[in-house]
């Protein structure tokens, strides 16, 4: 029977990743899911983060591509850019509308490695630190989609989604009035959120970029709701 990418999400991790170093998985993989996962006391503020942000021809993950990924590791205090790192990767069904709105040139889309050479790399770097996403439905499921398709293996692992936690806040500090009248919330997206924590406005659909906004935001959540002692299992998805 054929993997499903939008199966459910496992409720155990613990349990999940045992289950997946039973498997034959490629070394990568299986080096991944050999890392233990953080302590359940484990709080925000003595945890190394890493942001990850996914650029796709569309947000369809079983019909769109990935384009191009970004990674910043980051604590709750400090950003690491010099340890950042930006893929662009081949796809059938970049087109040149979207060369110019994920602002990638034309050498890099000539040169670009295909998706399956970058991912070692790429699954090493997130190994052994709390993955953090800005809406999980697209950087997770594209993702794990990706390496269904290749591999015929599963991957999945536990993220701290600041969309998500935008979410709870939000709702939480909604006024009477406007819980009553179920008013809609304010924009999640990341260039909203970051304004409501009054950080400076970048230029998105770049997935470095993005990646070093959503880490920033992560940071500004962290500090103005008092998250540095949280466990960091409370927060997963």
């Amino acid at each position: 029977m054929p993997l499903h990418p939008y199966k459910v999400i496992p409720k155990d991790w613990d349990q999940f990743y045992s289950s997946q170093v039973q498997n034959e998985l490629p070394d990568y993989l299986d080096s991944f899911y050999h890392q233990p996962l953080l302590d359940a006391q484990q709080s925000m503020d003595a945890t190394d983060f890493v942001s990850l942000d996914i650029e796709t021809t569309g947000m369809n993950a079983q019909k769109d591509d990935i384009v191009s990924i970004g990674l910043v590791p980051f604590d709750h205090q400090r950003i690491y850019l010099a340890k950042a790192k930006h893929w662009v990767v081949s796809s059938r069904r970049l087109t040149s509308e979207s060369v110019v709105v994920h602002r990638i040139t034309h050498t890099e889309v000539a040169e670009a490695p295909s998706l399956d050479s970058v991912l070692p790399e790429l699954i090493a770097s997130l190994q052994g630190k709390q993955i953090v996403v800005h809406y999980r439905y697209m950087e997770r499921e594209f993702l794990r989609t990706a390496i269904i398709e290749m591999l015929q293996k599963d991957f999945l692992f536990p993220v701290i989604d600041t969309l998500e936690l935008e979410v709870q806040y939000l709702r939480r500090n909604r006024s009477f009035m406007a819980r009553l009248l179920n008013k809609q919330l304010p924009s999640l997206r990341l260039l909203y959120a970051r304004e409501r924590y009054h950080l400076p406005s970048y230029e998105n659909h770049n997935a470095l970029v993005d990646a070093l906004a959503t880490a920033e935001l992560l940071q500004a959540q962290i500090a103005k709701h008092k998250l540095a002692q949280t466990s960091v299992r409370k927060l997963w998805c």
